[in-house]
């Protein structure tokens, strides 16, 4: 009667015996620790098995397994039998903050942050895209009106999490390592021409690449059969297509400043000041209303403010006056500006630009007025 003992190879090389019947299969992996994303893609995986046995009582030389089958007859030597470990190809894309970038008509150079995290099992490449979103998208409960012009995209080159210009200047990552995430940035200019409470939402596009290649060399699922001698690639990503998407906003937050101009006589050479009547030589009190219904202050405002022919600005010191939260005034004469306090008749032209400049602030302090005298020629 025949006895058959399994000894399975640990990488240690100390044996395991197993007393089992006449047939024997033997199956060992030895693995190094598994990180959160796994075992190294590219890990060489190899076991070998040693099978003792005797003959009517007498021990036989032991078989160690190979590939194709028993060891040597009469040696017992045998072969690894090994396999690569395949890539599991696995990241995220998020936008970092919860919340849409706050921004101004015409401004350069916004920002709107992402993370890029690997959790595949082994470093990984990335190729990066951008693209406004079309109108009507809805991104952090706000609807999309207006696109940006995206710049660039820049990855985080030391790490700190906040775009450096100059230092930033990757266009794609290169290689992440497993388990770890970099910050990306869209950098954006606003148009002039966007208005307080409009929306634009922009979306990073992350396609898995080759480490190394700069993101120029997209990785490829394996078609096919597994391959032991061969690192397959397998897509684990949500859609499993090796492409990973996150959205961002740029809320547009701006003055919108409405101007109201009133009039009011406030003499004529025959009334006074008693229901004085637009007569000749009767004097006109303009106000320019300036409202800020936006939500950031209006600042550097100044007035141009065209005189009809018909009347003749009442010249004098102090003959403008100004309130956007104090009071002041300043004198507008003809010609140059010659006190360069920024209040001057230029032609027919009253211009109010004085310094510190006028501003409008939000609600509740809203509101700023320009007030002078006419007279009626």
């Amino acid at each position: 009667m025949t006895s058959v003992m399994l000894q399975p190879k640990p990488p240690s090389g100390r044996p395991l015996r197993l007393a089992l019947g006449a047939a024997v299969v033997g199956t060992l992996f030895a693995a190094q620790a598994a990180q959160a994303a796994g075992t190294d893609a590219g890990t060489s995986v190899t076991n070998r098995a040693t099978v003792s046995y005797s003959v009517n009582s007498v021990a036989q030389t032991p078989i160690e397994s190979s590939p194709t089958g028993n060891g040597t007859p009469g040696t017992g030597a045998g072969a690894d039998t090994t396999f690569l470990v395949d890539r599991r190809i696995n990241f995220t894309v998020a936008e970092v903050g919860g919340a849409a970038t706050t921004t101004s008509p015409g401004a350069t150079g916004v920002v709107t942050t992402f993370s890029v995290t690997n959790t595949t099992n082994g470093a990984q490449g990335f190729a990066l895209s951008t693209a406004n979103l079309a109108n009507g998208s809805v991104v952090f409960g706000n609807t999309d009106n207006r696109d940006v012009t995206i710049t660039n995209v820049f990855v985080d080159a030391n790490g700190n999490g906040n775009y450096d210009p100059g230092t930033d200047i990757a266009t794609a990552i290169d290689s992440l390592a497993e388990d770890t995430s970099v910050a990306v940035f869209i950098v954006s200019d606003v148009p002039l021409a966007a208005v307080n409470g409009d929306f634009a939402n922009v979306r990073l596009t992350a396609t898995a690449a080759v480490a190394g290649t700069n993101g120029a060399t997209l990785e490829a699922a394996t078609v096919g059969a597994e391959s032991p001698t061969v690192v397959d690639v397998v897509f684990a990503d949500t859609d499993r297509d090796g492409v990973q998407a996150a959205d961002d906003q740029y809320a547009l937050a701006s003055a919108a400043l409405s101007v109201a101009k009133g009039q009011v006589v406030v003499s004529d050479p025959l009334n006074g000041t008693t229901n004085p009547k637009a007569l000749p030589d009767a004097i006109v009190e303009y106000t320019i209303t300036l409202t800020n219904t936006g939500t950031v202050a209006a600042t550097a405002v100044s007035v141009a403010d065209p005189l009809n022919a018909a009347l003749a600005l009442e010249v004098g010191a102090n003959n403008v006056t100004i309130n956007d939260g104090t009071t002041r005034t300043c004198t507008a004469e003809a010609g140059p500006d010659a006190n360069s306090d920024g209040c001057w008749l230029d032609g027919n032209i009253l211009r109010v630009n004085p310094t510190p400049a006028i501003g409008v602030g939000v609600a509740p302090a809203n509101t700023s007025t320009v007030t002078f005298r006419a007279r009626i020629l």
